[in-house]
């Protein structure tokens, strides 16, 4: 399956939200901010514990979780 970026993936949750007119529409715009907020507070956890070391080095926690967020859609490999 191929994984859809973050900023695509609410793009699309909020266009869906405004098609459908209720409850469900709202509960999908809410979801589509929180996921928005979370990705966004996930990049700057991740940013702030970088390492020095190549990218993706074995055994790293740092490098493991910039990888985790780099295959969910939420940010880019440098």
């Amino acid at each position: 399956m191929k994984i859809t970026s973050t900023e695509t993936l609410v793009k699309a949750l909020r266009i869906l939200a405004v098609d459908i007119e209720s409850e469900d529409g709202a509960t999908i715009a809410e979801g589509a901010e929180r996921i928005d907020e979370l990705a966004a507070i996930a990049t700057e956890m991740a940013d702030m514990i970088s390492c020095d070391r190549p990218l993706l080095t074995e055994g790293c926690k740092a490098c493991a979780i910039r990888n985790r967020l780099y295959d969910l859609g939420v940010m880019l490999l440098p």
